[in-house]
């Protein structure tokens, strides 16, 4: 075993992960491949658990046969990563995309080997000498700021430990046992809080002191990082905010969560820390209930909360129906955005046109045919009733954007394209409407070859 976890973090642990379980789908690209041996096969299964401020992924070894395991990891980027087995930790690992790591001995004295065998035997070493078990804070101090002054004193002990023992290590080593240090004492800052029942706006401020427990890219390397980050949201921006925690008690979840991200928007100064928090927050909404988490997502879409990454993973979350707007004055101007990266094909019809629902079984093949490819498609569904397009398009197999426009949306679109006769397709490509009566859907090869064009020009 490389290092016990004592109470506290174990306790923020399950916090953190109950705050940031999986709302997305899994991370694409080549994972890590993690294979060892235990000397007590009888504890079962080994599992992984690493997180980012989306998720937290946990995967189980197929078998544990011999005392022999391997699990494949898809991290990102350099990632610390938790192996446990039995209820037992056995090693914190740091593996990083196309990287393996072998580890015998895993439940003992580990010896690795691999492509990233030398950093985490360097790991393994500063861990056994670091012996972080030493400081132990008292949560009776007084005030925050007394509790604080104690943290700051600790962090500097610890990180001068950490430039000793940790000199000659790679960079990208020492950028995770700085945030191990920094994010490890932000969880007793959080459980001062916790014990000493703080949630007013003061104390919260003193103890998540942005410039003692920033939030940033290098935090993500080391769990810790998410407890943090998750007691934040928690203490902040839901328990510690009275609007939002009156409309828990009330049971009004949906106008509770809008109101959190609402605020985070408000009050956050940059644009990478209000993704981060918003994105926790969409994950208690997603743990909430998948009806919360939908009414959530419809109420932010397209009022610029998020960022337009932001949307399309919450709307890859909603899979099993169609991702249903309301058309505003800012999409078409975000449509056209997003056409410099890609080609948008969108389709214009209305719920009492019988040759648009005709189209629409083609255009479903078509999106088959284009899957993978950098083919975007969009529905405006104009001059119908509300009540008809949503029963029309929230099926399974929907999956495009379908926007519904009222009267003064139509109006909207009229500044950029003039449609008066259903269906019609038109094409957005690098950031500008290249063809406002395209071939329909039902041309098969042909509509697929211009659209091929198109996304063609643009990678040139």
């Amino acid at each position: 075993m490389l290092l016990g976890r004592k109470s506290l973090r174990f306790m923020l642990t399950v916090v953190a992960t109950v705050g940031i379980n999986c709302f997305v789908a899994l991370a694409q690209g080549s994972p890590a491949r993690i294979t060892g041996t235990i000397a007590d096969p009888a504890k079962g299964s080994v599992a992984v658990r690493f997180g980012d401020f989306e998720r937290t992924f946990v995967a189980l070894s197929e078998s544990c046969a011999g005392g022999r395991f391997e699990v494949k990891v898809p991290v990102e980027r350099l990632t610390e990563v938790e192996l446990s087995s039995g209820g037992e930790v056995l090693a914190r690992v740091l593996v990083a995309p196309d990287q393996t790591l072998h580890i015998d001995n895993a439940d003992g004295s580990p010896t690795f080997s691999g492509t990233a065998a030398e950093i985490n035997a360097t790991l393994h070493n500063y861990l056994k000498k670091m012996s972080f078990g030493s400081f132990t804070p008292s949560y009776a101090v007084a005030t925050p700021e007394q509790f604080v002054a104690v943290l700051d004193r600790n962090i500097e002990i610890e990180r001068e430990r950490m430039e000793r023992e940790l000199s000659d290590a790679p960079e990208s080593l020492q950028r995770w046992a700085e945030a191990e240090i920094c994010y490890r004492n932000a969880s007793y800052a959080a459980e001062y809080a916790h014990r000493n029942r703080l949630n007013d706006s003061v104390s919260l401020a003193t103890l998540y002191n942005r410039g003692r427990f920033p939030i940033d890219t290098t935090g993500a390397v080391c769990l810790d990082y998410y407890a943090y980050l998750s007691n934040v949201v928690r203490d902040r921006y839901i328990e510690g905010d009275k609007l939002v925690h009156r409309l828990r008690v009330q049971r009004n979840y949906v106008d509770a969560y809008v109101a959190a991200i609402e605020r985070v928007v408000a009050t956050e100064q940059r644009a990478d820390d209000r993704e981060r928090i918003n994105a926790m927050i969409l994950n208690w909404a997603y743990e909430s209930r998948n009806q919360v988490f939908e009414q959530v997502v419809e109420r932010i879409h397209d009022r610029q909360l998020v960022g337009d990454e932001m949307i399309e993973r919450c709307d890859s979350a909603r899979r099993g129906r169609a991702d249903m707007r309301r058309f505003t004055e800012h999409t078409f101007e975000r449509l056209l955005a997003e056409s410099h990266h890609k080609v948008i094909y969108i389709d214009v019809w209305a719920t009492w046109c019988p040759p648009c629902h005709r189209e629409m079984k083609h255009l479903r093949k078509m999106e088959k045919r284009l899957e993978g490819e950098p083919v975007k498609f969009v529905s405006f569904c104009v001059s119908s009733p509300y009540p008809q397009w949503a029963l029309t398009v929230d099926l399974p197999e929907n999956r495009s954007a379908n926007y519904w426009l009222d009267d003064e949306a139509q109006a909207v679109l009229d500044r950029y394209i003039h449609i008066r006769s259903f269906p019609r397709f038109f094409v957005l490509c690098g950031g500008e409407i290249v063809n406002d009566n395209i071939q329909w859907p039902s041309s098969n090869d042909l509509i697929d070859g211009l659209l091929r064009g198109y996304y063609k020009d643009l990678e040139r």
